[in-house]
């Protein structure tokens, strides 16, 4: 009777069972691929749809005929030329903290209104509002001021050091808005909108000077694929954003953007944003690519 098994047998013993081992393995190593690839995507599909909903808040709030677009050494575009796809986006803010908090209602009286000393009769407005980083801008004779859009980007709101004759600087009394800006309106409007910054969007792969923000980007995994969002600078008062060479702050949207642009068709917005990510050991990245529009 045998006792032991023989080098054969031993040796067949350890071939099946690396066999077995291996397709154990590869069929541990694509379960976990998938459960990567299915979280990965979850996460894209979600920040991409969260960013997108932020930027609709901001731009809901916008003043409609100060957004631009542009690429970095390039033409810049107001909101009504903005055919194109463009990288980086810009727009005026409304102070609609103020708005909901009704200490002002957009509003004034054109009948006790006197445009040769430019002063606003504006009832609803709260005085201490009062700040020299305010300013006026009328929403033109058609609301939107999509007459006066063309200028956006030669001349009305101060964009990349132009003028800025179609936001004025003002000082606010009791129900009385003056204009003391050194140009006057050549028009006075019932409906106005107060603004005290600017917003900018755009990766970091498209924006000239991102050092000069003083932003920490170590714990970035790559600042070009990054999207940030630039706030609290006054084109108004001749400023640009930090990564323009201006001041003001910066706050990170998502990471792993590899394509973000804006353009205008059909009177609305189109935010296209697009996400990758790798996954290691894998040789197709995770992709997600989303639109939405804003009126």
């Amino acid at each position: 009777m045998r006792r032991a098994f023989t080098l054969i047998e031993m040796i067949v013993v350890i071939v099946i069972a690396s066999v077995l081992s291996l397709g154990s393995f590869k069929a541990m190593q694509a379960l976990f691929m998938r459960s990567a690839k299915v979280k990965a995507l979850s996460d894209l599909t979600l920040h991409s749809q969260i960013v997108l909903d932020q930027l609709n808040s901001m731009l809901y709030n916008r003043i409609p005929n100060s957004v631009i677009g542009y690429t970095p050494n390039d033409t810049c575009e107001p909101i009504t030329d903005l055919s194109e796809p463009r990288p980086v986006l810009e727009w005026l803010g409304t102070m609609d903290d103020a708005l909901l908090q009704r200490r002002y209602d957009g509003f004034i009286d054109l009948g006790d209104s006197n445009h040769s000393s430019a002063t606003l009769f504006a009832p609803a407005i709260d005085a201490t509002l009062n700040n020299t980083n305010i300013n006026l801008i009328f929403s033109g004779s058609l609301d939107d001021g999509s007459d006066e859009s063309y200028s956006a980007c030669s001349g009305a709101f101060g964009w990349h050091g132009n003028h800025s004759r179609l936001s004025y600087d003002i000082s606010i009394g009791n129900n009385i808005i003056t204009i003391t800006d050194s140009i006057q309106p050549q028009f006075i409007y019932e409906k106005y909108y107060l603004s005290n910054t600017a917003y900018a969007v755009a990766r970091g792969a498209d924006l000239p000077n991102l050092a000069n923000c003083g932003y920490d980007t170590s714990a970035l995994s790559d600042v070009n694929t990054t999207l940030f969002l630039f706030y609290n600078y006054r084109p108004f008062k001749g400023e640009t954003f930090c990564a323009d060479g201006g001041v003001g702050n910066i706050a990170v949207l998502a990471e792993d953007v590899s394509a973000f642009r804006a353009q205008y068709v059909n009177d609305a917005i189109i935010l296209s944003i697009d996400m990758n990510r790798s996954i290691r050991g894998s040789q197709s990245a995770v992709h997600v690519s989303k639109q939405k529009a804003v009126f």
